[in-house]
């Protein structure tokens, strides 16, 4: 029949099915144990035989606490090779594999959970306490839970016998927005994500080094992951970071080796545009897929295939709900390229029906709503059995009775020759970086704010031919609520590819003659101005009167461009009123432009205020093009947050002599102090560790000349903090609160090493690998190959010259927005700190002191470090756990709670100082 289109037969859902894909990876690791199946984020590899065991471990463990069948298995982790164990143990364990996204707002984390009906849950917190959900057992990814009277793991028991698995049994559940403002929790058999990994790997290369771009909870992953593992590949995760800069992704896929990778159409057109930037191509490349977007062949990505003339380009489409639809393949010999490729042809598994309003067929050329049948469509909607109902109907064009088709709401015009058009959608849903949005939901949320009347939401073309949510909202009687209140409001509960990115006040919302919101209107009506979008008195450089404007002035107007709205001061915080690492960035693209000089990303990200940044913006200009935007050593107190009170937290800076690695903790903190960093500056001058809290502690003085103090640092920081409180309580004054944020005077604050176990690793790789993690972004894997050898002390004084550095590191300074100048002295000064750390011999501090410890940091390590701490501190060492990694509990949504326990931490300091007094 011309209205419909099956993909090449697979089995029928009576007859036999394809191996289950945890089964094809166990099959890899007999066959190639050694070889790597995982690159993790900071390098490490994890072989096929490795992978197999960690997976059998915590199969294992799960299925003691009851795992098996259809029973879903919340992973909440940070991307790594935890989150790769963490999938294919819940398939051994006989679960459904259900990734939670650690960056979801508490409220959305705890609905999903509890939709989810989760009695465990893989993850380096605990669930219970951070999202309030009772009776979730949490699993650590590398097994056994710590029993909670004893903190100690259990023996390892016989193993419950392996599951007897069928196709039908659940194999993942992945959450989606869902108009009636609660996400849709869509369950997929096993049978279908094998259809999906067998098409995948018959229809083009296998075993290839594949980066794993996707976000861990979109079903892309599947393809990246499994159809990788299957067949013998390597599958290279990238950081946070990483992925999100299109120049570092570029420079990674180089490095890498990358062969194959899977990309939503806006992070496909931004690899494109940085190539074209950079000249850099991947030639690596071999086979790039897109999907979650309508694919738009742009100059730019025309371009970049052109240039590799060896990859092909595979535009796939398919809902949640079925994965995997139909694909179309883009060669370079069938160049050039329509704008709009089809959406192709049904994949194995998969049967297209293009029908009319009354579920009847419509003949080749017209349009009609896209019907999916076959073994690619999904069981339906976890509990919740009516809108399964209404989206999943029977299918009367299957060979077999119970068969069901999901209706798609997709717009499609079918070809003669089978070739599917995508041409809209039949409802409101859009498409957000990938991510499937029902404005309905978004809707909801801001609807329940209080000044907020009636609101409607739509997308709209912001910058660069990039879309963005736009909130259209009738304010209340009351008054027009601030940007800032929606944004926050939004926040608390919408993931961020949710909140909307503009925000347009109306009087009232456009009607149509039905009395619907009238979209085409909105779309008509102006938005505020976005980054290219100003005024053209926005875009000029001079004042009212005619003269050369002030660099305040300068930001003011950049700010307003960039944030689309001018509800804030020059005292506001930029990521309080709406900015981001996205919109940061091209505040400092536009400040360079503007001021004809560079402008590093780093000076954003501390002065991260109008006045402040244009006050260090005067500075920088005062001190030269010859010098540095960020100097060093001396010290310096800086106020990262005004308090209601006069006491004061000093936070200590780490590895690169920075503060915007506690910009975050600042916030977050609501005790009634002041938080002040301490920072380095000046020219550079090296010091030992005890030299370096000598220098803090007489700046720390002169801003307040006697006790109590209250001193903290993360990693390095906490050493500096440790070693000033205990030159003050040797001086006399009086320490009332040291914390030590996952910080050990006795080891190597990037390895966690002693010093006599640190790997003879260059000293300038290290360096780098340490700078990254404080947030300047510097890429160490890109130059860690060409650091040298031999000597664990190597510095970095015999690189003389800018082109020298620039040689040695590659495109890391263009790829991260940091001169070479800039990453020079950023390194310099971390060598230093390296070396001092390295070489410092603490000894004991009399008073007490409270450990922050990273849950996810493993066992031995942690009892280690408050081991190692307890022969130190002479008074009360208190440890608190606090949820996530090392790197990631200065960040959301970790930071939150490291921020309660510190503010619990420093009230108990003070109370316990009350009462001993």
């Amino acid at each position: 029949m011309a209205h419909t289109q099956t993909g090449t037969a697979t089995a029928s859902a009576g007859g036999a099915a394809a191996p289950l894909v945890h089964d094809l990876v166990r099959r890899t690791a007999l066959t190639h144990p050694g070889r790597t199946a995982v690159t993790d984020t900071d390098g490490s590899a994890l072989s096929y035989g490795e992978l197999a065991e960690r997976t059998r471990r915590l199969a294992h463990v799960l299925r003691g606490h009851g795992v098996g069948p259809d029973v879903p298995v919340p992973v909440r982790l940070t991307r790594s090779a935890d989150v790769v164990v963490a999938m294919l143990a819940a398939f051994e364990a006989g679960g459904a594999y259900a990734p939670v996204d650690p960056a979801w707002p508490t409220a959305r984390m705890a609905l999903v959970l509890e939709k989810l009906g989760a009695t465990v849950c893989v993850t380096d917190g605990e669930p219970a306490r951070e999202y309030g959900v009772d009776g979730v057992l949490a699993v650590p990814p590398g097994g056994h839970p710590a029993a909670p009277e004893t903190g100690e793991a259990p023996e390892e028991s016989a193993p419950p016998a392996s599951p007897a698995l069928h196709p039908d049994h659940l194999a993942y559940v992945l959450h989606t927005s869902g108009s009636t403002g609660t996400p849709k929790s869509v369950a997929m058999t096993h049978r279908g994500l094998s259809r999906l990994i067998g098409w995948q790997t018959a229809s083009g290369p296998t075993g290839l080094t594949t980066l794993n771009f996707t976000a861990m909870g979109f079903d892309v992953t599947f393809q990246e992951v499994l159809s990788t593992l299957a067949t013998g590949g390597r599958l290279c995760l990238v950081a946070e970071e990483v992925r999100r800069d299109p120049e570092r992704l570029l420079a990674t896929l180089d490095t890498q080796s990358i062969e194959r990778i899977f990309l939503p159409y806006v992070a496909l057109q931004q690899l494109a545009k940085a190539a074209e930037r950079t000249g850099r191509v991947p030639r690596s490349l071999r086979h790039v897929v897109t999907a979650g977007e309508r694919l738009v062949v742009t100059e730019a990505i025309a371009g970049l295939f052109a240039r590799l003339p060896g990859c092909r380009l595979d535009n796939h489409y398919g809902p949640t709900e079925a994965h995997l639809v139909t694909s179309h393949t883009l060669r370079a010999e069938d160049t050039p390229w329509p704008e709009l490729p089809p959406i192709g042809t049904a994949v194995t598994g998969a049967t297209a029906h293009v029908l009319d309003a009354s579920l009847a067929p419509v003949p080749p050329g017209e349009e009609g709503e896209l019907f999916v049948g076959g073994p690619a469509v999904a069981r339906g909607y976890l509990r919740q059995p009516a809108l399964t109902a209404e989206r999943f109907l029977p299918d009367p064009f299957a060979a077999h009775s119970g068969a069901r088709m999901y209706r798609t709401g997709d717009l499609v015009r079918r070809d003669a020759d089978g070739t599917v058009h995508f041409v809209g959608r039949t409802d409101t849903q859009i498409k957000v970086r990938g991510y499937r949005v029902e404005p309905a939901e978004v809707e909801t949320v801001l609807a329940k704010h209080p000044g907020v009347r009636e609101v409607a939401v739509g997308l709209r073309t912001l910058v660069d031919d990039v879309a963005g949510l736009v909130a259209y909202v009738v304010p209340e009687a009351s008054g027009v609520p601030a940007v800032g209140e929606l944004l926050d409001h939004a926040r608390g509960t919408l993931p961020d590819y949710m909140v909307p990115s503009r925000f347009v006040f109306l009087p009232s919302l456009p009607l149509t003659a039905t009395g619907k919101v009238d979209q085409r209107a909105l779309l008509d009506t102006a938005l505020p101005a976005g980054p290219g979008q100003g005024t053209a008195d926005a875009e000029g450089g001079e004042d009212s009167e005619g003269g050369e404007e002030s660099l305040t002035a300068t930001v003011l107007r950049l700010w307003r461009r960039v944030l689309g709205h001018d509800e804030f001061d020059e005292d506001d915080d930029f990521f309080d009123v709406g900015g981001d690492s996205l919109l940061a960035t091209w505040v400092v693209a536009e400040l360079g432009h503007t001021l004809g000089r560079e402008v590093e990303l780093a000076l954003l990200l501390e002065e991260s205020t109008v006045a402040g940044l244009a006050q260090a913006l005067a500075r920088s200009e005062a001190e030269g093009e010859g010098a540095p935007s960020v100097r060093r050593t001396g010290s310096e107190v800086r106020t990262l947050s005004p308090g209601p009170s006069g006491r004061a937290l000093f936070l200590f800076h780490a590895l690169g002599g920075e503060l915007f690695a506690y910009r975050e903790l600042a916030r977050a903190l609501t005790s009634p102090l002041r938080v002040l960093g301490v920072r380095l500056t000046g020219e550079r001058v090296p010091l030992s560790v005890p030299e370096t809290a000598r220098m803090h502690m007489e700046q720390i003085r002169i801003v307040q000349p006697e006790g109590p103090y209250l001193l903290a640092g993360w990693s390095y920081g906490g050493v500096l903090a440790f070693e000033t409180a205990r030159q003050l309580t040797a001086a006399g004054e009086r320490v009332e609160f040291l914390g030590l944020v996952d910080a050990n005077p006795l080891r190597d604050p990037i390895t966690g090493l002693a010093p006599a176990q640190t790997p003879h690793l260059p000293l300038l790789t290290r360096v780098l690998e340490g700078i990254e993690k404080e947030g300047a972004g510097t890429n160490g894997a890109a130059v860690g190959e060409r650091g040298g050898s031999g000597n664990g002390l190597l510095g970095v004084e015999h690189l003389a010259t800018e082109e020298e550095w620039t040689s040695l590191m590659g495109t890391s300074a263009a790829a991260t927005g940091l001169s070479a100048r800039h990453l020079k002295h950023q390194l310099e000064t971390a060598s230093d700190s390296m070396r001092a750390a390295i070489a410092y011999a603490p000894e004991p501090y009399a008073g007490d002191a409270v450990l922050f410890q990273a849950e996810a940091t493993g066992t031995d390590m942690r009892r280690q470090l408050a081991a190692d701490l307890g022969g130190l501190i002479g008074g009360n060492l208190r440890v608190l756990p606090v949820p996530g990694d090392h790197n990631g509990m200065l960040t959301a949504p970790d930071v939150d709670r490291l921020a309660a326990a510190m503010d619990e931490a420093i009230e108990h300091s003070r109370e316990e100082a009350t009462h001993g007094s």
